[in-house]
């Protein structure tokens, strides 16, 4: 059983022209910058039931990923940057540009702590995320009372293409600095 959202983070991807996918380092938001307050995963694809003398015999799952709902404290630097592929301009901030780009692809790191376990936090990676909608932007005048406004992002996880792995969860006494790519086991 999970107690809380630990840390959010995320290393952007680089994929060669050969196929070769590698990351940078991981960064974690800082709780008070932008930490993660929801965060949400829906599967993406669908299932195909076979059936045969009016029973199902087959049931095949293509799974195309997940489509994650990221709620945080804040919209940091990086983000308009690493996300978007914003351009900071020379006095200061980002310039957010219209018409078609290719968008930044990066892993997204959620740590949860785990509650009675003999490891500190649950870890689920996804590999190959993308931004697939600006963050909402919204703001109020107060009035009188504190009432914060969060950016929420919407991220498509889909498969690695080199090896389709989509989502790894992980169990460790310490955040991970780079992303894993682990075997499978039985696997040549």
């Amino acid at each position: 059983m999970n107690k809380t959202i630990a840390k959010v983070g995320y290393a952007m991807l680089t994929e060669t022209t050969e196929g070769k996918i590698t990351y940078g380092e991981v960064k974690w938001f800082k709780s008070d910058k932008a930490g993660g307050r929801t965060v949400g995963a829906e599967p993406s694809g669908e299932s195909t039931t076979v059936y045969a003398d009016g029973l199902p015999v087959i049931v095949a799952n293509n799974n195309a990923g997940y489509n994650i709902s990221l709620e945080l404290i804040a919209i940091v630097d990086d983000i308009e940057k690493d996300w978007y592929g914003n351009a900071e301009a020379t006095e200061g901030g980002f310039i957010e540009k219209g018409g078609i780009s290719v968008l930044p692809r990066f892993a997204l790191l959620v740590a949860k702590e785990r509650y009675d376990s003999d490891k500190l936090y649950e870890i689920d990676t996804y590999f190959d995320c993308v931004a697939s909608t600006r963050a909402t932007r919204n703001d109020k005048t107060s009035e009188g009372n504190f009432d914060p406004q969060f950016p929420t992002f919407t991220i498509t996880s889909k498969p690695r293409p080199d090896n389709d792995f989509v989502r790894y969860t992980s169990y460790e006494d310490t955040l991970p600095t780079a992303v894993v790519t682990p075997t499978v086991k039985g696997a040549e």
